[in-house]
C-alpha cells in the first residue's frame, strides 16, 4: 500500500468508527537585523504573470461549497456537517479539510454558526487531543501539527474567550507535550498511534523529523495564548532541536512554514534562534522543495513539492498555498527580510495559476470540465506528453482541502492600482499575536519608481514603516499614495492617529501595543 493510500484509508476507517484571557509575550529588543544576509533562492524579482484575483477565486469557492447540491458540504456519520477533501470525494475529509474552510470563513467574517459545532467531533475525549478524523486513534505527525495549528487559529480568531473550547485546546497542547517528551523530541517516525501509545512507521521514507518545527510553533502559541512558562520552555527546546539539523529535515512543508513564524518571534528575544536557517529550510530549491524555473514555458517559481519522498518534478497546490499565511507575518518581527519574502510571495501568488483550469489548455489537464474555482491537487512537469500537466492524486483531481486556502489569500492579498504590486496583509494570519495593528507589505518588482494607492481604512491613522523604523505619514485616511523605488519592499503599520509612542525594553510601542522590535 502506498503512502497516500494509507492516509486515505486511515481517514475512511476513522470516519467509519464514528458511530461512537490572553497573555502576550514581552519582547526585549535586539538588533536582529545585524548580520542579515539575503536568501539565495533563485527566484526572479518579477514573475511573468500578475498575481491571481484571489478575492474572486475565494468568493467562487465559498459559494460552491455552501450549496449542498454540489455535494462538497456533506453530513458526517455523526450527523454533523463536514466537507469532502476533493470534488470527487464522498466521505468526510477530516480536520485537514474542515479546518482551513472554517478558518477561511472566519477570516472572511462569514456566519459559521451552522458548521462550528462540527469542530468538536475532531477532538478525542479519549486521547485528549485534536485528531484528523472523527473517532480516529492514530495520526501522522505532519497532520497532527497542521490540524492543531488550524484549531489554534480558529480559537484565536473566534473563540478566544470561550472557556470550553480553550480548555480543549489546552488539553491538546499538553498531550502534545507528553508525546514529545515520550519520544525525546525525536519526530523521526511517521506518526503516533494513541491507542497503542507508541510511534509508528510503515516505511523509512515516511519519517517526518521536520515536525519538531510545527511543535515549536504550537508551543509558542500555547505560551502566547495561555501565558504559561512551560509552553515557552517547550518552544525553545523544540527550536533548538530544529535548528540543530545539519541538513534540511523537510518531509512536508507546513511544519517548516510554522517554524519560520515561531523563529521570527523567538529571535526578537533570543539571539541564538536562527531565523535565517528556518526560512532557508523552506525557501530551498536545492532539495526540490521550492521550485524555480519553467515547465513547458510556464513559470513554477515559488511552488512547493508535496512530500519529500515523491518525484522531484511535481508541485502541489495545498503545499504551495499554506506557506504564505505563516511566512508573511514573519516580517512584522524581521522586516530586514522584506525583499526576500516579498519576491517569494509575488512569484507564488502569480504562479499558483497553473493549478487552476482557466490558465492551462484543456489538453494539459486531467478534468477540465470541473469547476474552475477548485485547484488541481498536483502539477507535473511532464505527463501524457504535455508540460506542465495538472492532475490529481489518489482517486482525486480537484482539491477542496488545498483550495480552501484561497479564502485566506482572498483576505490577505488586496489589489492596488498596479497589478504587480498587491497590498499584502501581514497581521491577519499572525495567530501568535493576541492583538496587533494592521500591517501590510508592498513590493515594487518593476524597473522604475512607482506610486501606488493603498487602502488604510476610514479612520485617521499614522503610517509607520518598519523598514526605516519611523513614521512616514500622519493623520491620513482612505486611499493613501505610497512611493516605492524599483526593487523596494516596505513593511507598513497602520497606527491610530496620535497614538503615544514609548520605548519599553528596546521595543517601540504605540499606546502600549508593540510595533517595532528592532528600532534603529
Amino acid at each position: 500500500m502506498n503512502r497516500r493510500s494509507f492516509v486515505y484509508q486511515s481517514a475512511a476507517l476513522a470516519t467509519a468508527c464514528v458511530l461512537p484571557q490572553t497573555s502576550a509575550l514581552v519582547f526585549a529588543g535586539m538588533a536582529s537585523g545585524q548580520g542579515y544576509k539575503p536568501i539565495n533562492d533563485g527566484l526572479p524579482a518579477r514573475p511573468l504573470e500578475d498575481p491571481l484575483p484571489w478575492r474572486s477565486i475565494a468568493d467562487s469557492f465559498d459559494a460552491f461549497i455552501g450549496n449542498a447540491a454540489n455535494k462538497v458540504l456533506i453530513q458526517r456519520p455523526d450527523g454533523k456537517p463536514g466537507f469532502v477533501s476533493a470534488l470527487e470525494g464522498k466521505t468526510d475529509g477530516g480536520l485537514t479539510t474542515f479546518g482551513p474552510i472554517l478558518l477561511g470563513k472566519i477570516l472572511r467574517d462569514d456566519d459559521v454558526s451552522g458548521i462550528l459545532p462540527s469542530l468538536e467531533g475532531y477532538f478525542s475525549e479519549e486521547y485528549g487531543i485534536f485528531l484528523d478524523g472523527v473517532g480516529a486513534s492514530l495520526c501522522e505527525y505532519w497532520y497532527l501539527m497542521n490540524i492543531n495549528a488550524l484549531v489554534a487559529g480558529i480559537l484565536r480568531s473566534s473563540l478566544a474567550k470561550d472557556t470550553r473550547w480553550t480548555g480543549k485546546l489546552r488539553r491538546s497542547l499538553e498531550r502534545l507535550i507528553d508525546l514529545a517528551k515520550e519520544i525525546k523530541y525525536d519526530f523521526n517516525d511517521q506518526g503516533y498511534d494513541f491507542k497503542k501509545h507508541k510511534a509508528f512507521t510503515l516505511k523509512d521514507i515516511y519519517r517526518q523529523p521536520d515536525c519538531i518545527a510545527g511543535y515549536a510553533y504550537l508551543m509558542l502559541f500555547g505560551y502566547e495564548f495561555f501565558g504559561e512558562e512551560n509552553f515557552l520552555g517547550e518552544a525553545h527546546t523544540a527550536f533548538t532541536h530544529y535548528q540543530g539539523f545539519s541538513k534540511n529535515p523537510w518531509y512536508e512543508v507546513p511544519s517548516g512554514a510554522m517554524g519560520c513564524l515561531a523563529a521570527a518571534r523567538l529571535s526578537t528575544t533570543d539571539s541564538s534562534v536562527d531565523f535565517h536557517k528556518a526560512l532557508g529550510f523552506v525557501l530551498d530549491p536545492r532539495i526540490a522543495l521550492m521550485h524555480t524555473g519553467t515547465w513547458g514555458g510556464k513559470e513554477v517559481n515559488g511552488l512547493m513539492s508535496g512530500f519529500s519522498t515523491e518525484p522531484p518534478d511535481q508541485v502541489y497546490s495545498m503545499e504551495s498555498m499554506v506557506v504564505l499565511p505563516y511566512v508573511l507575518p514573519t516580517l512584522r518581527y524581521r522586516p530586514e527580510y522584506a525583499n526576500d519574502v516579498a519576491r517569494y510571495a509575488l512569484n507564488t501568488l502569480a504562479n499558483l495559476r497553473y493549478f487552476y483550469s482557466d490558465y492551462l489548455p484543456k489538453e494539459n489537464q486531467s478534468r477540465p470540465e470541473l469547476p474552475a474555482a477548485f485547484p488541481y491537487e498536483r502539477l507535473d512537469k511532464t505527463l501524457h506528453g504535455q508540460s506542465p500537466y495538472a492532475a490529481g492524486d489518489y482517486d482525486s483531481h480537484r482539491s477542496v482541502y488545498g483550495g480552501a486556502y484561497a479564502m485566506w489569500l482572498g483576505q490577505m492579498v488586496l489589489p492596488t492600482d498596479e497589478k504587480q504590486i498587491p497590498q499584502i496583509d501581514l497581521s491577519k494570519t499572525d495567530f501568535l499575536a493576541a492583538k496587533s495593528y494592521s500591517s501590510f507589505l508592498l513590493y515594487n518588482p518593476l524597473g522604475e519608481k512607482r506610486s501606488v494607492s493603498v487602502a488604510i481604512g476610514a479612520k485617521k491613522a499614522d503610517i509607520y514603516d518598519l523598514t526605516i523604523h519611523g513614521i512616514i505619514a500622519r493623520g491620513v485616511a482612505g486611499s493613501v499614495p505610497i512611493i516605492l523605488e524599483s526593487g523596494q519592499a516596505r513593511v507598513l503599520i497602520v497606527i491610530p492617529a496620535g497614538s503615544k509612542r514609548t520605548l519599553k525594553k528596546g521595543v517601540v510601542h504605540f499606546d502600549d501595543l508593540a510595533v517595532d522590535y528592532n528600532p534603529a
